[in-house]
């Protein structure tokens, strides 16, 4: 019964969004924004404590002015993709901006597939659907399944709108490999907490337990890794700003190369969320874990 009335909620609130123009749902999203951020503070305690951590020299006003807007542009992507079914090809030309798609054409024309990396920032879901598109390079979308299998069917289907695939994490490796192998396009998310006993980069000066696979993958197939940002302009549309992450100098797929670009692509991401904090998820527990005795830091070179 409550599954069903978790779905019910959801779908219900998706076609009332795209029964309106999409100023209207970005509307909607400021004032779901104020009453989250006063009535429903799901997670606020966390969001404040890592921003503090993060930038100890931001006084509290600042602080908590970056967790509110945290919070509306969390709240906006979800609107936004409960609206993508009303998307169609001119609607992306005009939402997604891209300054620079040569580094995925040059990346794409070496045949040996693309990792494209992003973080849960601006908004990621729409970035992957519009360049996917624009690009004309459907993506291999791993992605976290739903804990409410309705609505996780809804949502998948709101990614594969323009013909992206998904596959759920765990059992993505064989995916994964197949898709690079045959010089296809992998996208994923890395700025999760890996498990407790994964190695340790550190993210904003602590140690954040982190994922080698995107760096695993992209060595032993020799695929390039692309991080992708979208940022959100003042008119609510998106400049999405790609980059190639160097391996030149990493030969061969070891242990010790897979920590190296995994600490790259870390700190990338983290120049990123310096620039514009507000746009990431903080609400996520990124710290969860600590590292042991046994577990690997990796550190910056000196």
């Amino acid at each position: 019964m409550k599954s069903y009335f978790e779905y019910a909620l959801f779908a219900g609130i998706a076609r009332l969004l795209q029964l309106l123009p999409l100023s209207a749902v970005r509307r909607l999203a400021r004032v779901g924004t104020g009453l989250v951020w006063y009535c429903i503070p799901i997670r606020k305690s966390l969001t404040l404590m890592q921003l503090r951590a993060a930038f100890p020299e931001r006084d509290d006003a600042e602080i908590r002015s970056i967790a509110r807007e945290s919070y509306r542009n969390l709240i906006t992507t979800i609107f936004e993709l409960m609206w993508t079914p009303r998307l169609d090809d001119a609607g992306i030309s005009e939402i997604i901006h891209m300054r620079n798609p040569e580094v995925i054409e040059q990346a794409a024309r070496r045949g040996s597939g693309v990792v494209f990396m992003s973080g849960h920032y601006g908004n990621w879901e729409w970035m992957s659907i519009g360049v996917a598109r624009m690009m004309g390079i459907p993506f291999t979308v791993i992605v976290h399944p739903i804990h409410n299998p309705a609505v996780d069917d809804l949502v998948e289907g709101w990614r594969r709108h323009f013909g992206n695939r998904t596959v759920p994490m765990g059992v993505s490796i064989r995916e994964v490999i197949t898709t690079l192998r045959n010089r296809g396009a992998v996208a994923m998310l890395a700025d999760q907490s890996g498990p407790s006993g994964s190695v340790y980069v550190r993210l904003f000066g602590r140690p954040a337990a982190t994922y080698e696979g995107p760096a695993t993958f992209a060595l032993r197939i020799g695929a390039p890794i692309i991080m992708g940002y979208s940022l959100r302009r003042p008119d609510g549309n998106y400049d999405v700003i790609v980059e190639e992450i160097p391996t030149q100098d990493l030969h061969g797929f070891t242990e010790e190369n897979v920590r190296e670009l995994t600490r790259r692509h870390v700190r990338t991401l983290e120049l990123m969320v310096k620039k514009h904090p507000s746009f990431w998820l903080w609400q996520h527990k990124r710290w969860k874990h600590t590292p042991g005795a046994d577990n690997v830091i990796v550190e910056d070179p000196a």
